[in-house]
């Protein structure tokens, strides 16, 4: 990458599928044309724009970044401006939870539009969807568009006029809009494998040296993870307290130009007014904190286990890609670990099976292992349990959905296993797989052929970008000895219910229901 460290980049570029006016491919030409080394197409509030240049062909020389810009509800409800905006990188375009939020996102946007077109009527100015320019496929109509047709219809003299008229707060066509929190923002952009960065803080507006930085700390503490200082609008007094701000408060540094193209016509990519330049290296920095290890407590609430020593989690979940890129001599990957947490998976899945089918002969015994533990299987669980989403990869894996492959799973899930064997020994080990395996071990004794409705169950509801299903005892009935359980699963509007003679039964028993419903 030696012959990049002099270029540029612009992290903060907008497309026509929000507010900007060029396409994801124009996009890319002229940041090729310009000599960028990194783009990231941010759109507000919607995925269109980094969705379409994903399907584009790339020049070798630009590192192409998944974004989003997420416009958020002010930390503290006094402050001076409407939303806060947080960017987020390296963002799973595929992510259910994300790509839900946005279209509820956009459905708000939407009824806006129509909103703001009746102002405009009731004050003489007769304007409607007709009258604007449809951005590309996915895309959503903003203020910027009616601006532009305001223009175009010479009822103003500049999409500038547009909204100190009519389109700004507190001006008669202005309608509020419905946002996130700002904790909301941040979490969804984590969730998705993003970076969630402050966008332009030196626009909110706020006293630098009490009110501004007291906000960043308090965004911090909620999960954000860096500030953009380089940007057109910020002075040099701004820039140098925010780099001190972000030194002193260990953030991440990014910047770009928040460029829209003939929308802010004075603003152009990579370069912002003639005097921006942001630095390759600040890009490389951001590249290392894709799926930092900040995770590492989110992994151990999914395994229910607590780690005495992290650092064996965090290789456990750490891909040959990753270290590869680094680079870093004493950094490992999981290899090593997946050879151990076979061995550890075949002898407590054995022994359980040994344990609780006692009938069984050595053939049938290892015909069922077998089954139970094929990459296929394993990968499946893993995917019930989310762990891909928290699997530190390369950058070539990760934009091209590694955390989906099934031999990357496989291999995490096994990774994993050695893991908390080596940190809490046999029976760790033995209480996580009968835990989080028991769909498998239960279909063995029903004589269902290794089938586990709650793994099934969360692919069907990712593929329908629905909310993950939610588990919950509504109650029990009989002796001690011979109870039944009753389980609700719970995804969006829809519940159903499940019994068996043990929880995991009872939760499998509502998955397979809740499949009929959802799979007819």
């Amino acid at each position: 990458m030696d012959y990049k460290q002099n270029c540029c980049i612009d992290l903060h570029v907008h497309s026509n599928a929000s507010d900007g006016t060029l396409t994801p491919s124009e996009i890319i030409n002229l940041a090729h044309e310009l000599g960028l080394g990194a783009i990231a197409i941010t759109d507000h509030d919607t995925l269109a724009g980094s969705k379409q240049a994903a399907g584009l062909v790339v020049p070798a020389s630009i590192e192409l970044v998944s974004g989003v810009e997420i416009s958020a509800a002010p930390i503290i409800p006094a402050d001076s401006v409407s939303s806060y905006h947080i960017l987020g990188y390296f963002i799973r375009l595929d992510d259910p939870t994300l790509n839900q939020t946005l279209n509820q996102l956009q459905e708000y946007r939407r009824n806006r539009n129509h909103q703001i077109f009746e102002r405009l009527n009731q004050i003489g100015i007769h304007l409607d969807p007709t009258d604007i320019e449809t951005p590309i496929d996915g895309g959503e109509m903003g203020r910027p568009h009616i601006a532009t047709a305001l223009l175009k219809k010479g009822i103003v003299a500049s999409i500038g006029e547009a909204f100190d008229n009519y389109l700004s707060k507190g001006k008669p066509a202005y309608v509020d809009k419905k946002r996130l929190s700002c904790e909301e923002a941040i979490r969804i952009i984590s969730e998705a494998g993003g970076v969630p960065i402050l966008a332009h803080p030196g626009l909110l507006n706020l006293d630098p040296d009490d009110e501004l930085e007291n906000r960043i700390i308090a965004l911090k503490q909620k999960g954000m993870k860096g500030i953009e200082v380089y940007y057109p609008e910020h002075t040099p007094d701004m820039i140098e307290f925010l780099v001190g701000l972000a030194d002193r408060h260990e953030l991440l540094i990014t910047g770009g130009t928040d460029f829209h193209g003939a929308l802010k016509p004075d603003v152009q990519m990579g370069s912002g007014y003639g005097d921006l330049q942001v630095s390759y290296q600040l890009f490389e920095h951001l590249r290392t904190h894709i799926n930092v290890p900040d995770n590492l407590s989110r992994v151990e609430t999914i395994l229910d286990y607590k780690f005495k020593d992290r650092q064996i989690l965090a290789e456990a979940i750490r891909h040959s890609s990753y270290v590869n890129e680094l680079a870093q001599a004493n950094l490992r990957d999981n290899e090593r670990f997946e050879f151990l947490g076979d061995a550890v998976l075949n002898l407590v899945v054995g022994h359980i099976l040994m344990h609780c089918n006692p009938n069984l002969k050595e053939g049938d015994l290892t015909r069922i292992r077998a089954n139970m533990v094929n990459e296929s299987q394993l990968a499946t669980i893993a995917q019930s349990m989310n762990i891909g989403n928290h699997l530190l990869l390369g950058k070539g894996e990760f934009l091209t959905g590694g955390y989906q492959k099934n031999s990357i799973l496989a291999d995490a899930m096994e990774a994993i296993i050695a893991a908390i064997y080596l940190d809490g020994g046999y029976q760790a080990a033995y209480a996580m797989i009968e835990n989080h395996f028991a769909g498998l071990f239960d279909a063995v004794d029903t004589g269902v052929q290794y089938l586990d409705h709650k793994s099934e169950l969360q692919e069907v509801v990712q593929c329908q970008q629905m909310p993950s299903p939610e588990y919950q005892i509504v109650a029990e009935s009989g002796p001690d000895h011979d109870k039944t359980f009753s389980v609700q699963v719970t995804i969006g509007n829809l519940q159903t219910l499940g019994e068996g003679k043990s929880k995991k039964a009872a939760e499998q028993d509502a998955a397979r229901n809740a499949l009929e419903e959802l799979t007819p």
